[in-house]
């Protein structure tokens, strides 16, 4: 007969379940574990121990390994498999040969325990057990909470996407009839009216970009962006990084320095993901940089047949609390930086998985008010990869 030796308080109480046949050693152990204040059940075979987990799931289970009809072993067999139930420890008990806890270790019993048993350690095990449930219930959860936020991030992306390739086609076509007005084909402008345009078609290329790089992540992350390969010197790539760049740079009164130690350095990779990454971490150094400061580029050969590019600034540098979410999608330091900086936080994202996609290696170093130094390591051919650690970045602080 199954009855309750302890009766629920308002307080949770820890629910353990007493397997066994033999009512004396389920009064023994009920007799044994009541200072521990645990409400406990009894079952005297392995049908009514099951019937029983239907409506009370316990925390732990002590189960007689020799029940009769159904031995603790199947017992043990159908509450593993039984999906509605969270995990339960399983402290299998027997007065037999010890033979036995490996049969039943292996049928997914956690613990076994030759009886008779000294009172103490019949509760240190239970604490040890319920330790164990209390670890994999934590886990569990943890493991649920990130399935959740994958999933919200998978719909986050999703909507991005599609909102971004709604907005390119619309912007295109502002951007070109901006051209057109903008060479005049529609009549002669004005100063103030070639000032406008010109702020137009700032602001369009801007949010172009924007729509651009965001498009180019969902690619990468889909394995969609394609990878070409050509030679090409890191002068000439110097010398288009200063063209393209050095015009937002005077507007804020940066200076770029390019340093090059050898003008004959070749690079086998793919020149316009080349030329991104770097555009995107420069132009974000000059974003956080103060005016009349200078900003270094430079390369050099490295070990293991590779380039390194270094890009060095003084600008507002990032706290050793976030230094470590400067790649993440999305991610400001807070809200100020958008309404100072703008900026949505994507570009630093993009150039990390560029980087990945090169099978080279991003590292930063930042200290606040101090400025930043970001290194990035590229294998002088594309085909041979860098050997890296997990997802190819390194932060140092």
């Amino acid at each position: 007969m199954n009855s309750p030796a302890l009766k629920s308080s308002n307080k949770y109480k820890t629910k353990l379940l007493i397997v066994d046949d033999n009512s004396n050693n389920r009064a023994a152990l009920s007799y044994w574990l009541q200072e521990e204040n645990y409400e406990i059940l009894h079952a005297n075979d392995g049908i009514s121990a099951l019937k029983i987990t239907e409506t009370f799931i316990p925390d732990i289970i002590l189960l007689d390994y020799n029940l009769p009809g159904m031995d603790g072993v199947e017992v043990c067999q159908k509450i593993r498999s039984n999906p509605k139930l969270p995990f339960i420890p399983v402290i299998m008990t027997t007065s037999f040969a010890p033979e036995a806890n490996i049969m039943a270790l292996e049928q997914g019993a956690d613990e076994f325990i030759i009886m008779p048993i000294m009172p103490s350690e019949l509760k240190s095990r239970i604490k040890a057990m319920l330790r164990l449930k209390k670890a994999v219930s934590e886990s569990t959860e943890l493991i649920k909470e990130n399935k959740k936020l994958q999933e919200l991030d998978k719909i986050k992306s999703n909507f991005v996407s599609k909102v971004s390739h709604e907005l390119k086609t619309p912007l295109q076509s502002i951007l070109g009839y901006t051209d057109i007005l903008k060479e005049g084909l529609q009549g002669e402008l004005n100063y103030q009216q070639k000032l406008m345009i010109k702020q137009i078609r700032d602001a369009g290329d801007q949010l172009l970009n924007l729509i651009t790089q965001l498009l180019d992540v969902e690619k990468i992350e889909k394995g969609e962006l394609e990878i070409s390969s050509e030679v090409f010197s890191i002068q000439t790539l110097f010398n288009y990084l200063s063209q393209v760049i050095n015009p937002m740079a005077i507007k804020k009164q940066v200076t770029l320095n390019f340093v090059l130690e050898d003008k004959d350095i070749e690079l086998m990779s793919d020149k316009n993901i080349v030329q991104r990454i770097l555009l995107n971490i420069i132009s974000n150094s000059i974003k956080f940089s103060k005016e009349n400061t200078k900003i270094f580029i430079s390369a050099k050969e490295a070990k293991d047949n590779c380039i390194e590019f270094k890009i060095i600034d003084d600008g507002k540098g990032i706290s050793k609390s976030n230094i470590a979410y400067i790649f993440d999608k999305f991610w400001q330091e807070d809200d100020s930086i958008t309404r100072n900086y703008g900026g949505v936080g994507i570009g630093l994202a993009l150039v990390k998985k560029l980087v990945v996609l090169l099978g080279g290696q991003i590292f930063v170093d930042s200290k606040p008010n101090k400025g930043s130094t970001f290194r990035v390591l590229l294998s002088k051919e594309l085909n041979n990869y860098l050997p890296v650690s997990m997802e190819n970045l390194q932060v140092v602080v």
